[in-house]
Protein backbone atom coordinates (compact mmCIF):
# COMPACT_ATOMS: atom_id res chain seq x y z
CA UNK A 1 0.00 0.00 0.00
CA UNK A 2 2.40 2.48 1.03
CA UNK A 3 5.74 2.29 -0.27
CA UNK A 4 7.90 4.87 1.45
CA UNK A 5 10.93 5.01 1.98
CA UNK A 6 11.02 5.32 5.97
CA UNK A 7 12.61 2.41 7.87
CA UNK A 8 9.75 -0.92 8.05
CA UNK A 9 9.96 -2.18 11.99
CA UNK A 10 8.00 -5.68 11.26
CA UNK A 11 9.82 -8.11 9.20
CA UNK A 12 6.76 -8.81 6.73
CA UNK A 13 5.76 -5.47 6.11
CA UNK A 14 7.64 -5.82 2.97
CA UNK A 15 5.94 -9.29 1.95
CA UNK A 16 2.35 -7.52 2.33
CA UNK A 17 3.41 -4.71 -0.28
CA UNK A 18 4.97 -7.32 -2.34
CA UNK A 19 1.66 -9.06 -2.06
CA UNK A 20 -0.29 -6.71 -2.47
CA UNK A 21 1.37 -5.34 -6.25
CA UNK A 22 1.39 -9.25 -7.33
CA UNK A 23 -2.33 -9.80 -6.65
CA UNK A 24 -3.19 -6.93 -8.49
CA UNK A 25 -1.44 -7.36 -11.41
CA UNK A 26 -3.23 -11.14 -11.07
CA UNK A 27 -6.97 -9.19 -11.68
CA UNK A 28 -5.08 -6.95 -14.57
CA UNK A 29 -4.69 -10.35 -15.73
CA UNK A 30 -7.87 -12.02 -15.11
CA UNK A 31 -9.93 -9.03 -16.24
CA UNK A 32 -7.46 -9.11 -19.88
CA UNK A 33 -8.54 -12.55 -19.89
CA UNK A 34 -12.64 -11.91 -19.46
CA UNK A 35 -13.36 -12.15 -16.04
CA UNK A 36 -15.45 -9.36 -13.95
CA UNK A 37 -14.08 -7.25 -10.93
CA UNK A 38 -15.55 -5.08 -8.55
CA UNK A 39 -14.32 -1.46 -7.91
CA UNK A 40 -16.42 -0.60 -4.34
CA UNK A 41 -16.52 1.87 -1.98
CA UNK A 42 -14.82 1.14 1.76
CA UNK A 43 -18.76 0.62 3.16
CA UNK A 44 -19.71 -2.39 0.94
CA UNK A 45 -19.32 -5.86 2.18
CA UNK A 46 -16.44 -7.14 0.04
CA UNK A 47 -17.37 -10.75 2.13
CA UNK A 48 -20.21 -11.37 -0.31
CA UNK A 49 -17.87 -11.11 -3.19
CA UNK A 50 -15.21 -12.90 -1.83
CA UNK A 51 -17.34 -16.08 -1.30
CA UNK A 52 -18.44 -15.31 -5.16
CA UNK A 53 -15.12 -15.34 -6.41
CA UNK A 54 -15.31 -11.61 -7.82
CA UNK A 55 -12.03 -9.73 -6.86
CA UNK A 56 -12.72 -6.07 -5.15
CA UNK A 57 -10.64 -2.86 -5.54
CA UNK A 58 -11.32 -0.96 -3.01
CA UNK A 59 -11.77 3.20 -3.22
CA UNK A 60 -9.87 4.30 -0.57
CA UNK A 61 -7.23 1.63 -0.50
CA UNK A 62 -6.78 2.67 -4.62
CA UNK A 63 -6.59 6.65 -3.31
CA UNK A 64 -3.96 5.35 -0.88
CA UNK A 65 -1.76 3.64 -3.65
CA UNK A 66 -2.08 6.93 -5.41
CA UNK A 67 -0.91 9.03 -2.99
CA UNK A 68 1.92 7.06 -1.85
CA UNK A 69 2.99 6.84 -5.42
CA UNK A 70 3.20 10.60 -4.98
CA UNK A 71 0.42 11.08 -7.92
CA UNK A 72 -2.05 12.16 -5.80
CA UNK A 73 -1.57 16.29 -6.44
CA UNK A 74 -1.01 15.57 -10.69
CA UNK A 75 -4.22 13.57 -10.66
CA UNK A 76 -6.51 16.18 -8.27
CA UNK A 77 -5.34 19.31 -10.27
CA UNK A 78 -6.22 17.10 -13.79
CA UNK A 79 -9.77 16.72 -12.10
CA UNK A 80 -9.91 20.58 -10.89
CA UNK A 81 -9.24 21.81 -14.02
CA UNK A 82 -12.17 19.09 -15.79
CA UNK A 83 -14.26 21.77 -13.48
CA UNK A 84 -14.82 19.27 -10.11
CA UNK A 85 -14.70 21.44 -7.07
CA UNK A 86 -11.60 21.63 -4.65
CA UNK A 87 -13.65 20.74 -1.56
CA UNK A 88 -14.78 17.43 -3.10
CA UNK A 89 -13.71 14.68 -0.34
CA UNK A 90 -10.06 13.83 -1.64
CA UNK A 91 -9.99 10.27 -0.50
CA UNK A 92 -13.32 9.49 -2.02
CA UNK A 93 -12.42 11.40 -5.34
CA UNK A 94 -8.72 9.78 -6.03
CA UNK A 95 -10.41 6.66 -7.91
CA UNK A 96 -11.77 9.28 -9.83
CA UNK A 97 -9.37 11.39 -10.65
CA UNK A 98 -6.96 8.71 -11.83
CA UNK A 99 -9.72 7.55 -14.08
CA UNK A 100 -9.92 10.82 -15.86
CA UNK A 101 -6.32 11.57 -15.79
CA UNK A 102 -3.76 11.31 -18.68
CA UNK A 103 -0.88 9.39 -17.38
CA UNK A 104 1.10 7.43 -18.89
CA UNK A 105 2.81 5.50 -16.14
CA UNK A 106 0.00 5.04 -13.38
CA UNK A 107 0.42 2.66 -10.44
CA UNK A 108 0.77 -0.51 -10.69
CA UNK A 109 -0.34 -0.46 -14.74
CA UNK A 110 -3.66 1.79 -13.70
CA UNK A 111 -7.16 0.62 -12.58
CA UNK A 112 -8.66 -2.14 -15.55
CA UNK A 113 -12.33 -1.52 -16.25
CA UNK A 114 -14.76 -2.81 -13.67
CA UNK A 115 -17.23 -4.95 -14.09
CA UNK A 116 -19.57 -2.92 -11.85
CA UNK A 117 -19.39 -0.45 -9.54
CA UNK A 118 -21.05 -0.64 -5.65
CA UNK A 119 -20.98 2.33 -3.00
CA UNK A 120 -22.77 3.23 -0.06
CA UNK A 121 -25.45 5.98 -0.04
CA UNK A 122 -24.39 7.49 3.61
CA UNK A 123 -22.70 10.20 1.87
CA UNK A 124 -24.01 12.32 -1.09
CA UNK A 125 -21.03 13.07 -2.48
CA UNK A 126 -19.54 9.56 -2.83
CA UNK A 127 -22.56 8.48 -4.21
CA UNK A 128 -21.99 11.24 -7.40
CA UNK A 129 -18.63 10.20 -7.33
CA UNK A 130 -19.15 6.80 -8.02
CA UNK A 131 -22.13 7.65 -10.74
CA UNK A 132 -19.35 9.04 -12.48
CA UNK A 133 -17.22 6.66 -12.69
CA UNK A 134 -19.87 4.11 -13.86
CA UNK A 135 -20.02 7.09 -16.51
CA UNK A 136 -16.97 6.74 -17.70
CA UNK A 137 -16.29 3.12 -17.46
CA UNK A 138 -19.87 2.92 -18.79
CA UNK A 139 -20.37 -0.07 -16.25
CA UNK A 140 -23.49 -0.66 -14.17
CA UNK A 141 -23.82 0.65 -10.59
CA UNK A 142 -25.56 -0.57 -7.33
CA UNK A 143 -25.92 1.87 -4.83
CA UNK A 144 -26.65 0.87 -1.19
CA UNK A 145 -28.24 2.50 1.85
CA UNK A 146 -28.24 2.35 5.69
CA UNK A 147 -31.05 2.65 8.44
CA UNK A 148 -30.13 4.59 11.13
CA UNK A 149 -29.28 2.39 14.48
CA UNK A 150 -31.44 3.09 17.41
CA UNK A 151 -29.45 4.76 20.79
CA UNK A 152 -27.46 2.16 22.95
CA UNK A 153 -29.12 0.99 25.99
CA UNK A 154 -26.41 0.99 29.42
CA UNK A 155 -22.54 1.27 28.75
CA UNK A 156 -21.82 -1.92 28.04
CA UNK A 157 -22.90 -2.38 24.34
CA UNK A 158 -18.93 -2.17 22.93
CA UNK A 159 -18.34 -5.54 25.03
CA UNK A 160 -21.35 -7.22 24.06
CA UNK A 161 -21.42 -6.33 20.32
CA UNK A 162 -19.51 -9.43 19.21
CA UNK A 163 -22.66 -11.54 19.86
CA UNK A 164 -25.63 -9.03 20.58
CA UNK A 165 -25.46 -6.72 17.93
CA UNK A 166 -28.95 -7.39 16.75
CA UNK A 167 -29.94 -6.28 19.92
CA UNK A 168 -27.77 -3.50 20.37
CA UNK A 169 -28.31 -1.36 16.55
CA UNK A 170 -31.68 -3.15 16.60
CA UNK A 171 -33.55 -5.46 13.51
CA UNK A 172 -34.96 -2.81 11.41
CA UNK A 173 -31.25 -1.29 11.04
CA UNK A 174 -30.25 -5.14 10.07
CA UNK A 175 -33.53 -6.16 8.33
CA UNK A 176 -33.03 -3.09 5.95
CA UNK A 177 -29.30 -3.88 5.10
CA UNK A 178 -29.97 -8.14 4.86
CA UNK A 179 -32.85 -6.94 2.16
CA UNK A 180 -30.09 -5.10 0.38
CA UNK A 181 -27.67 -7.65 0.50
CA UNK A 182 -29.93 -10.08 -1.20
CA UNK A 183 -30.42 -7.51 -4.36
CA UNK A 184 -26.71 -7.12 -4.24
CA UNK A 185 -26.24 -10.77 -4.59
CA UNK A 186 -28.85 -10.86 -7.69
CA UNK A 187 -27.15 -7.94 -9.06
CA UNK A 188 -23.75 -9.44 -8.85
CA UNK A 189 -25.40 -12.62 -10.33
CA UNK A 190 -26.81 -11.18 -13.02
CA UNK A 191 -23.37 -9.02 -13.87
CA UNK A 192 -21.40 -12.19 -13.49
CA UNK A 193 -23.10 -15.08 -14.52
CA UNK A 194 -21.98 -16.46 -10.69
CA UNK A 195 -24.06 -17.93 -8.63
CA UNK A 196 -24.10 -17.64 -4.64
CA UNK A 197 -23.48 -20.03 -2.03
CA UNK A 198 -24.58 -19.10 1.60
CA UNK A 199 -22.07 -22.09 2.42
CA UNK A 200 -19.29 -20.11 1.14
CA UNK A 201 -20.30 -16.84 2.75
CA UNK A 202 -20.39 -18.71 6.02
CA UNK A 203 -16.45 -20.16 5.70
CA UNK A 204 -15.37 -16.20 4.51
CA UNK A 205 -16.86 -15.09 7.81
CA UNK A 206 -15.66 -17.41 9.66
CA UNK A 207 -12.09 -16.49 8.36
CA UNK A 208 -12.90 -12.81 9.08
CA UNK A 209 -13.61 -13.45 12.31
CA UNK A 210 -10.08 -15.49 12.91
CA UNK A 211 -8.36 -12.41 11.51
CA UNK A 212 -9.86 -9.97 13.52
CA UNK A 213 -9.21 -12.04 16.77
CA UNK A 214 -5.84 -11.57 16.10
CA UNK A 215 -6.29 -7.95 15.52
CA UNK A 216 -7.81 -7.80 18.78
CA UNK A 217 -4.81 -9.45 20.97
CA UNK A 218 -2.37 -6.77 18.96
CA UNK A 219 -4.45 -3.75 20.11
CA UNK A 220 -4.36 -5.23 23.60
CA UNK A 221 -1.22 -5.76 23.52
CA UNK A 222 0.09 -2.32 22.01
CA UNK A 223 -2.44 -0.71 24.80
CA UNK A 224 -1.12 -1.82 27.52
CA UNK A 225 2.76 -1.92 27.02
CA UNK A 226 4.94 0.55 28.72
CA UNK A 227 6.62 1.68 25.93
CA UNK A 228 4.83 0.93 23.13
CA UNK A 229 6.20 -1.60 20.73
CA UNK A 230 4.97 0.09 16.96
CA UNK A 231 4.09 3.30 16.14
CA UNK A 232 1.12 3.81 13.75
CA UNK A 233 2.77 3.99 10.52
CA UNK A 234 4.12 0.31 10.56
CA UNK A 235 0.20 -0.84 12.51
CA UNK A 236 -1.45 0.79 9.57
CA UNK A 237 0.31 -1.05 6.69
CA UNK A 238 0.33 -3.88 8.23
CA UNK A 239 -3.38 -4.16 9.18
CA UNK A 240 -4.94 -2.30 6.18
CA UNK A 241 -3.05 -4.86 3.50
CA UNK A 242 -4.79 -8.01 5.09
CA UNK A 243 -7.80 -6.16 6.02
CA UNK A 244 -8.64 -5.86 1.89
CA UNK A 245 -8.05 -9.52 1.22
CA UNK A 246 -10.03 -10.58 4.81
CA UNK A 247 -12.19 -13.76 4.14
CA UNK A 248 -9.06 -15.83 2.41
CA UNK A 249 -6.16 -17.60 4.84
CA UNK A 250 -3.73 -15.52 3.54
CA UNK A 251 -4.95 -12.50 5.90
CA UNK A 252 -5.99 -14.68 8.50
CA UNK A 253 -2.14 -15.60 8.33
CA UNK A 254 -0.84 -12.49 7.72
CA UNK A 255 -3.05 -11.10 11.16
CA UNK A 256 -1.69 -13.90 13.21
CA UNK A 257 2.04 -12.99 12.29
CA UNK A 258 1.46 -9.36 12.96
CA UNK A 259 0.31 -10.52 16.44
CA UNK A 260 3.12 -13.17 17.16
CA UNK A 261 5.57 -10.30 16.08
CA UNK A 262 3.96 -7.60 18.65
CA UNK A 263 3.85 -10.28 21.46
CA UNK A 264 7.94 -11.05 20.47
CA UNK A 265 8.79 -7.49 20.97
CA UNK A 266 6.79 -6.73 23.78
CA UNK A 267 8.42 -10.15 25.81
CA UNK A 268 11.56 -9.19 24.17
CA UNK A 269 11.17 -4.83 25.36
CA UNK A 270 11.15 -3.39 21.98
CA UNK A 271 10.18 0.10 21.42
CA UNK A 272 8.73 2.36 18.94
CA UNK A 273 10.98 5.10 20.94
CA UNK A 274 12.80 3.70 23.82
CA UNK A 275 12.27 7.14 25.28
CA UNK A 276 8.46 7.57 25.17
CA UNK A 277 7.24 10.47 27.15
CA UNK A 278 4.16 11.00 25.41
CA UNK A 279 1.30 8.31 24.09
CA UNK A 280 -0.91 9.85 21.34
CA UNK A 281 -4.23 9.20 18.81
CA UNK A 282 -4.27 9.74 15.43
CA UNK A 283 -7.88 10.43 14.60
CA UNK A 284 -8.95 10.34 11.04
CA UNK A 285 -7.81 7.91 8.38
CA UNK A 286 -4.22 7.24 7.37
CA UNK A 287 -1.73 10.22 5.97
CA UNK A 288 -0.55 8.22 3.13
CA UNK A 289 1.40 10.51 1.58
CA UNK A 290 3.47 10.94 4.41
CA UNK A 291 3.74 8.00 6.86
CA UNK A 292 7.31 9.30 8.10
CA UNK A 293 5.45 12.51 9.65
CA UNK A 294 4.37 10.22 12.71
CA UNK A 295 8.24 9.26 13.31
CA UNK A 296 9.46 12.60 13.23
CA UNK A 297 7.47 13.05 17.17
CA UNK A 298 9.10 10.18 18.39
CA UNK A 299 12.34 10.63 17.37
CA UNK A 300 12.27 14.61 18.40
CA UNK A 301 9.99 14.53 21.55
CA UNK A 302 9.27 10.41 22.46
CA UNK A 303 6.06 11.49 21.46
CA UNK A 304 4.87 8.38 20.05
CA UNK A 305 1.45 7.92 17.82
CA UNK A 306 -0.09 4.23 19.45
CA UNK A 307 -3.61 4.03 18.32
CA UNK A 308 -4.82 4.43 14.76
CA UNK A 309 -8.74 3.60 13.90
CA UNK A 310 -7.40 0.80 11.44
CA UNK A 311 -6.38 -1.62 14.04
CA UNK A 312 -8.82 -0.69 16.67
CA UNK A 313 -11.81 -0.83 14.31
CA UNK A 314 -10.44 -4.17 13.01
CA UNK A 315 -10.45 -5.50 16.75
CA UNK A 316 -13.39 -4.13 17.73
CA UNK A 317 -15.92 -3.47 14.61
CA UNK A 318 -15.23 -6.53 12.11
CA UNK A 319 -15.74 -9.51 14.95
CA UNK A 320 -19.61 -10.34 14.23
CA UNK A 321 -20.83 -13.82 15.23
CA UNK A 322 -24.77 -15.13 14.18
CA UNK A 323 -25.89 -18.46 12.58
CA UNK A 324 -27.11 -16.82 9.86
CA UNK A 325 -24.58 -15.58 7.70
CA UNK A 326 -25.66 -12.52 5.60
CA UNK A 327 -27.77 -11.28 8.87
CA UNK A 328 -24.14 -11.69 10.92
CA UNK A 329 -22.76 -9.67 7.97
CA UNK A 330 -25.45 -6.85 8.23
CA UNK A 331 -24.56 -6.59 12.09
CA UNK A 332 -20.89 -6.04 10.99
CA UNK A 333 -21.38 -3.38 9.24
CA UNK A 334 -24.01 -1.64 10.68
CA UNK A 335 -21.38 -2.15 13.91
CA UNK A 336 -18.40 -0.51 11.78
CA UNK A 337 -20.47 2.66 10.58
CA UNK A 338 -21.90 3.47 13.90
CA UNK A 339 -18.63 2.87 16.03
CA UNK A 340 -17.03 4.85 13.61
CA UNK A 341 -19.13 8.01 13.13
CA UNK A 342 -22.49 8.27 14.84
CA UNK A 343 -22.29 9.23 18.43
CA UNK A 344 -22.74 8.59 21.23
CA UNK A 345 -21.19 4.55 19.84
CA UNK A 346 -18.37 6.97 18.58
CA UNK A 347 -18.11 9.07 21.22
CA UNK A 348 -17.66 6.22 23.59
CA UNK A 349 -15.11 4.21 21.90
CA UNK A 350 -13.04 7.26 21.46
CA UNK A 351 -12.88 8.21 25.36
CA UNK A 352 -12.92 4.11 26.05
CA UNK A 353 -10.07 3.46 23.80
CA UNK A 354 -7.87 6.67 25.08
CA UNK A 355 -8.68 5.77 28.54
CA UNK A 356 -7.13 2.01 28.30
CA UNK A 357 -4.01 2.79 26.16
CA UNK A 358 -3.02 5.51 27.96
CA UNK A 359 -3.32 8.13 25.68
CA UNK A 360 -2.14 11.72 26.28
CA UNK A 361 -3.15 13.59 23.57
CA UNK A 362 -5.40 13.27 20.38
CA UNK A 363 -4.45 14.69 17.19
CA UNK A 364 -7.16 14.46 14.64
CA UNK A 365 -6.60 14.74 10.82
CA UNK A 366 -9.44 17.06 10.04
CA UNK A 367 -11.68 20.29 11.24
CA UNK A 368 -12.58 23.67 10.49
CA UNK A 369 -11.89 23.40 7.03
CA UNK A 370 -14.05 24.10 3.90
CA UNK A 371 -12.64 20.75 2.90
CA UNK A 372 -13.52 18.85 5.67
CA UNK A 373 -15.71 15.97 5.06
CA UNK A 374 -17.63 13.26 7.61
CA UNK A 375 -15.89 10.69 6.47
CA UNK A 376 -13.07 11.55 8.63
CA UNK A 377 -14.79 10.98 11.65
CA UNK A 378 -16.08 14.25 11.90
CA UNK A 379 -18.98 15.61 15.00
CA UNK A 380 -15.64 17.08 16.45
CA UNK A 381 -17.49 18.78 19.46
CA UNK A 382 -18.92 16.10 20.48
CA UNK A 383 -15.99 13.78 20.32
CA UNK A 384 -13.58 16.75 21.69
CA UNK A 385 -16.17 16.96 24.90
CA UNK A 386 -16.21 13.15 25.33
CA UNK A 387 -12.25 13.37 25.50
CA UNK A 388 -12.13 16.08 27.68
CA UNK A 389 -14.24 14.19 30.27
CA UNK A 390 -11.93 11.68 30.42
CA UNK A 391 -8.80 14.54 30.57
CA UNK A 392 -7.39 13.92 26.92
CA UNK A 393 -6.58 17.28 24.79
CA UNK A 394 -6.96 17.58 21.52
CA UNK A 395 -5.75 19.00 18.27
CA UNK A 396 -7.52 19.39 15.04
CA UNK A 397 -5.46 19.93 12.26
CA UNK A 398 -7.69 20.75 8.75
CA UNK A 399 -5.05 18.85 6.58
CA UNK A 400 -5.91 16.03 3.97
CA UNK A 401 -4.60 12.55 4.32
CA UNK A 402 -4.19 12.16 0.65
CA UNK A 403 -3.95 15.24 -0.94
CA UNK A 404 -0.03 16.76 -0.72
CA UNK A 405 -0.72 20.07 -2.34
CA UNK A 406 -1.94 21.68 0.79
CA UNK A 407 0.50 19.87 2.92
CA UNK A 408 3.00 22.06 4.75
CA UNK A 409 5.46 20.01 6.56
CA UNK A 410 7.28 22.30 8.63
CA UNK A 411 4.31 24.54 9.27
CA UNK A 412 2.19 21.17 10.78
CA UNK A 413 4.86 19.88 12.54
CA UNK A 414 5.12 23.46 14.60
CA UNK A 415 1.79 23.32 15.03
CA UNK A 416 1.64 19.85 16.89
CA UNK A 417 5.16 20.88 18.64
CA UNK A 418 3.58 24.03 20.52
CA UNK A 419 0.24 21.88 21.51
CA UNK A 420 2.75 19.33 22.63
CA UNK A 421 4.27 21.82 25.08
CA UNK A 422 1.51 23.90 25.48
CA UNK A 423 -1.46 21.48 26.39
CA UNK A 424 0.04 17.87 26.35
CA UNK A 425 3.96 17.62 27.99
CA UNK A 426 4.32 17.86 31.81
CA UNK A 427 0.26 17.11 32.35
Amino acid sequence: MAEETRAKNLSFAKENSAYNRDWFAGVRARVEAGEPYAYVNADVPTEIFKAMDVPVVVNQWWSSVIAAKQKSAGYLDQLNAQGYGKSLCKYCSLGLAGALAEDADPPWGGLPRPAMLVTGNDCNGSSKIFDLMARRFETPLFVLERAAARPPEGTDWLSRSRTDWEEIFGSDAIDALVVQYRGLISFIEETTGRTFDEGKLAEVMDLVNEQEEYYFKTRELIAKARPAPLNIADQMPATMIPQWHRGTEWARDRAKQFYEETARKVAAGEAAAPNEKTRLMWLGTGLWHNLSFYEYFQREHGAVFIWSIYLAIAADGYPTYGDDPLRALAGRMTKIFNILGVPPFNTDWFAAEAVKAGIDGVVSLTGGTEDDCREAFGHHYLVRRALEKVGVPMLRLGVDNVDARGWDDEAVKARVEQWLKDEVEGR
